[in-house]
């Protein structure tokens, strides 16, 4: 083949068809600078985890779902119709597509074959390759970070391949309308929501962190990772520091397990060992445990605060005894409570579904037969 010729050729790193010149020297291995580098990364073993160059992206289309999940939630709550529900679902799907082409590039710079990554989306390596070849990858997220850096700017979105996550007008707000309505407590992940219950009941104490953390047993440098969110502390260590600052732990272990929640592929939602168990009511007094420690995880807000973030869809006496009594609430009722708590209503409906089974009824044993012996004679 003459020098400046060219010849159809495959990236050994995406697997992109690429034409690849003649020149002198070793020809081009790869169709392009940035395959060559992920290339180098993978032999030098360089590309391991939290080395990713995709990390960033990845935590922020994370949060990009779950604020989305959260605002599609909110409008069930709102009685929004089915235009404005299907809006909100058209820019989930554009998330998950997001979140799907960069995972697919973080699986090809970590040097895992085509037939792995289409594995958990039922594909062969070939119809995932050329579903999402890395061409269009590499276009989808470059047009994903400038929207979100334009986004963060506070500027429309730079790119029509991906339209600007917007209401339709029907259903931008008025802010001059009386019904306005405050927006419920911002959802946190469940180590965010321990770390706020803690830092509450620290506060509340008045002490100084030197003085809790050695009522509690640890180093004050130790509580303050607590406090802050990036310590999951184990759970003496939690009992131990809610009865420093005089807490109920009752009210702090569904948030200590949430936290502690294993993130696998196929993990399910937290489920107490009682609930799993099926008694009802052990399942309805960890149900009102949970509750109070969503509220505990919001600073213990006023009631009428808590009111106004469910668009005054629940009243007073709704919040009260859901926080308070032992009897059960309807689960619209709970799950507008817990959403405007900043919690997620799915961790509890399973407990939910335990507590409002009948109690199940042990039919009382029948007395013992006694078994008289009478003589013969006693007959005549």
């Amino acid at each position: 083949m003459a020098v400046g010729a060219f010849r159809n050729a495959t990236c050994p790193q995406c697997g992109t068809p690429f034409r690849q010149e003649r020149r002198q020297g070793r020809p081009f291995t790869y169709c392009s600078p940035e395959c060559k580098a992920s290339a180098s990364r993978r032999n030098k073993g360089s590309e391991g985890p939290g080395s990713s160059p995709y990390d960033d992206d990845l935590q922020a289309v994370g949060e990009d779902i779950d604020q989305l999940a959260n605002n599609l939630l909110a409008a069930i709550h709102n009685g929004d119709g089915p235009y404005e529900l299907l809006w909100i679902v058209a820019e989930v799907q554009r998330s998950l597509q997001d979140f799907t082409a960069l995972n697919i590039a973080r699986g090809r710079a970590r040097g895992q074959t085509w037939d792995q990554l289409g594995a958990p989306l039922g594909f062969s390596g070939e119809r995932l390759r050329k579903k999402w070849p890395m061409s269009m990858i590499t276009r989808r997220l470059d047009n994903y970070r400038a929207n979100r850096a334009a986004r963060q700017a506070g500027q429309p979105a730079v790119s029509p391949a991906v339209p600007s996550q917007r209401r339709p007008p029907a259903e931008e707000a008025d802010t001059d309308n009386d019904t306005a309505t405050a927006a419920p407590f911002a959802t946190q992940t469940p180590p965010q929501q321990l770390a706020g219950a803690l830092s509450f009941l620290q506060r509340r104490t008045g002490k100084p962190l030197r003085q809790t953390a050695a009522e509690t047993g640890i180093s004050p440098s130790h509580l303050s990772r607590l406090l802050a969110g990036t310590r999951r502390p184990s759970w003496p260590v939690v009992k131990n520091l809610v009865a420093a600052c005089d807490g109920n732990p009752h009210e702090v272990r569904p948030l200590w397990e949430n936290a502690h929640r294993p993130t696998g592929p196929l993990s399910a939602p937290t489920q107490p060992d009682v609930a799993s168990a099926g008694d009802p009511g052990q399942a309805r007094a960890q149900l009102r445990d949970a509750l109070r420690g969503l509220y505990l995880a919001a600073d213990r807000p006023d009631l009428w605060r808590i009111r106004a973030a469910t668009a005054d869809t629940l009243t007073i006496g709704h919040i009260a005894r859901a926080l308070t009594s032992p009897h059960l609430l309807g689960w619209s009722v709970t799950s507008r409570l817990v959403f405007a708590l900043g919690g997620r209503p799915a961790d509890l409906r399973p407990l939910w579904h335990t507590a409002t089974r009948p109690t199940p009824v042990i039919p009382s044993s029948p007395p013992p037969t006694t078994h008289q012996h009478f003589m013969a004679d006693a007959f005549g």
